[in-house]
């Protein structure tokens, strides 16, 4: 992740911090150093949702800042398995997702009750309810996540249809709102240099929007990314996904009214009056994404199913996982396999249609 994305993930974390009780505001501060700012944003907002289940359901009646310690010192084993419920009956939540919510509960419960002191040097809560709680991920066998992948991608001459989507079509299914259409004008040849890319190279949304413009070597289409763990690699492009390059690059300093001083490849327009021109923010890059696949009609269609489409891609016409998970940047080729029963899934949906 890229040190302004950090910055701004954490600045926003801070400013929803303020809005929890002063124990877990606590918590989120001793975790500064040792959890992302994604995770402790996350952390905040999975703490809100639990605290405000508590004032709903009466347990607490005041300002969610002010639920006491006592509170949850007498929250019965019971008591959470209805919050779980909440979760996946109200709120309809996976699996998968109420079992990190929980996780995220359980770790500050374990801090309250074993690592937190008070004045007299004793921990804040003397029981942790949270211990009771067990919360299952969903088990699913890689050859199902293959066959959820394969449901989601683009496949064949949806790639080149995306693209071309992207590039013009988009723009005719909104004529008739000036508003989009005009963000759509300015910002398109972005649009489909970032799209480009991931769908030519499988990079990480987070790795594609920490590019800097010294990190293209356009000579030998690649480009140098930081990876997890802060490990560099040189990654190989497609030619297509280097002529959008191109013709993005070309027209970001006068789009944007930068210069080569700014770094940052792909670029948000200011917004406001004091607005400022800065480096695109992964959930800003999600919500354009899913602008176009809505109008595209590819509404599952998400920012990591381009990579999977891209790995995809390259399996089968490459069938060489090495080589796709040096371009993925796996550190386990048990992840690459992955896409080995996406291929296996493939031949199954071929031999069904032959059938028919």
């Amino acid at each position: 992740m890229h040190t302004d994305e950090r910055k701004r993930l954490f600045k926003k974390a801070e400013i929803k911090m303020i809005e929890l009780p002063w124990y877990a505001q606590e918590y989120i501060e001793r975790n500064k150093r040792k959890k992302s700012p994604n995770t402790l944003l996350n952390y905040i907002l999975d703490y809100i949702t639990f605290f405000d289940w508590l004032i709903t359901e009466g347990y607490f009646s005041g300002d969610r800042g002010d639920i006491s310690l006592e509170i949850l010192e007498n929250l019965r084993a019971a008591d959470v398995e209805c919050f779980v419920d909440f979760l996946a009956i109200e709120q309809s939540n996976s699996q998968d997702t109420i079992a990190r919510k929980i996780a995220s509960l359980k770790s500050l419960f374990h801090y309250l009750s074993q690592l937190s002191e008070d004045e007299h040097g004793y921990p804040y809560l003397k029981k942790n309810v949270m211990i009771k709680i067990q919360a299952n991920k969903e088990k699913i066998t890689i050859e199902k996540k293959a066959a959820r992948i394969e449901e989601k991608i683009l496949r064949d001459e949806e790639i080149f249809d995306f693209r071309l989507f992207v590039a013009e079509g988009f723009g005719h299914s909104c004529v008739d709102n000036k508003r989009i259409l005009n963000s759509y004008l300015k910002n398109k040849e972005r649009d489909l240099a970032l799209v480009s890319l991931i769908l030519g190279s499988g990079l990480r949304i987070s790795e594609a929007l920490s590019l800097d413009l010294d990190n293209i070597d356009w000579l030998k289409a690649r480009v140098s990314v930081t990876r997890k763990g802060n490990t560099k690699d040189a990654v190989t492009i497609s030619d297509i996904a280097l002529q959008d390059l191109q013709a993005y690059v070309s027209i970001r300093n006068s789009r944007y009214s930068v210069s080569d001083n700014q770094p940052a490849i792909f670029l948000s327009l200011p917004t406001g009056p004091n607005g400022a021109v800065s480096r695109l923010s992964v959930r800003a890059a999600q919500k354009m994404i899913d602008r176009y696949v809505s109008s595209f009609g590819k509404p599952a269609l998400t920012i990591h199913k381009l990579r999977h489409t891209f790995a995809t891609n390259f399996h089968r016409q490459n069938n060489d996982l090495a080589m796709l998970k040096e371009q993925l940047g796996h550190s386990d080729m048990n992840t690459t396999m992955i896409y080995t029963h996406i291929a296996q899934e493939d031949r199954r949906s071929s031999v069904n249609r032959a059938d028919s």
